[in-house]
């Protein structure tokens, strides 16, 4: 090739490539101008670029609930993120017996977990807060509250006590020297083993320890589908096996091994229940038998 030719085809060539260089922006593939997925923030500023780590605001009022059928004080407490006790504690006319809510009834919805009280004579700030183990600044500072500094405390008011908690002291039962099981709690015996009731009822507070009667291991701790609610079941390994029912929940799982007198659970009025109190059966080879048959005479 001629070099003039040379020269020309060297000077296209150069134009050639400054000419894409100058286009290439214009060619850039759409999938790489512009990201995959949802709109960005600039197109649509009240979109979160990550929708799940978008936490609502704390609630700060006291909410009024209207019980729906199909409600149980246990499901009411979850869509507000907040446990049994905080309805119980709040709500007077249920605290004895959380399972009896009629449609309509009104609750009391605290944005904290904790209690509302009714301020009774003498009730002072630093009483209340021994009372429900917090600090007596946790109560004067919490704004709903709207208390001044060395405020005295008006019988009838109602006070917001954030993370306030209750235990209920019962003793536990007597050791049952020479007897085959241990009363599970001390309660009263409210109903006694007959032909239609092949157990005996205990009656406690509401949230009381219940303690194992004997020892063995957990076969089963869970929400019982045929009226005994809440309801744990332990094994002797002899072919006997003691069930702990309408409880508030329990203390162990399935497989511990307990010890007589460990806790398994706490007093509740769950499934078919009129109130709080242990359902305490005893079966041998599956058939129910008295319990009473093989308990000291008290607990």
């Amino acid at each position: 090739m001629p070099d003039d030719q040379r020269r020309i085809a060297r000077a296209s060539f150069s134009t050639l490539l400054a000419l894409l260089f100058a286009l290439l922006p214009a060619l850039t593939p759409l999938a790489q101008a512009r990201p995959v997925g949802p709109a960005t923030l600039d197109e649509n500023p009240s979109v979160s670029a990550d929708a799940e780590s978008v936490v609502p605001p704390p609630r700060t009022a006291i909410l009024t609930y209207h019980i729906q059928p199909g409600d149980s004080l246990w499901s009411i407490a979850a869509s507000f993120d907040l446990d049994v006790d905080t309805l119980r504690w709040s709500n007077p006319e249920i605290a004895q017996n959380p399972d009896l809510l009629s449609l309509g009834q009104e609750l009391l919805i605290l944005p904290v977990c904790g209690a509302y009280v009714t301020v009774q004579p003498g009730d002072t700030v630093a009483r209340l807060a021994e009372r429900w183990g917090v600090a007596p600044a946790d109560i004067s500072n919490y704004p709903l509250n709207n208390l001044a500094e060395g405020e005295e405390l008006r019988p009838g008011a109602r006070l917001v006590i954030p993370h306030g908690r209750q235990e209920i002291a019962l003793a536990p039962p007597g050791p049952a020297t020479g007897f085959t099981y241990a009363w599970p709690i001390r309660g009263v015996v409210t109903q006694r083993y007959w032909a239609g009731h092949r157990a005996v009822d205990l009656g406690a507070p509401y949230g009381a320890k219940v303690y194992a009667a004997r020892a063995g291991r957990c076969l089963s701790a869970t929400w019982s589908e045929v009226g005994y609610g809440y309801l744990v079941i332990v094994d002797h390994d002899d072919g006997s096996r003691a069930y702990y029912s309408h409880l508030k929940g329990a203390w162990v799982q399935p497989g511990d091994w307990v010890g007589r007198g460990d806790l398994v659970g706490e007093v509740g009025s769950t499934g078919n229940s009129t109130g709080p109190h242990v359902h305490f059966e005893i079966r041998i080879g599956g058939v129910p038998q008295n319990p009473l048959d093989f308990l000291p005479p008290e607990p």
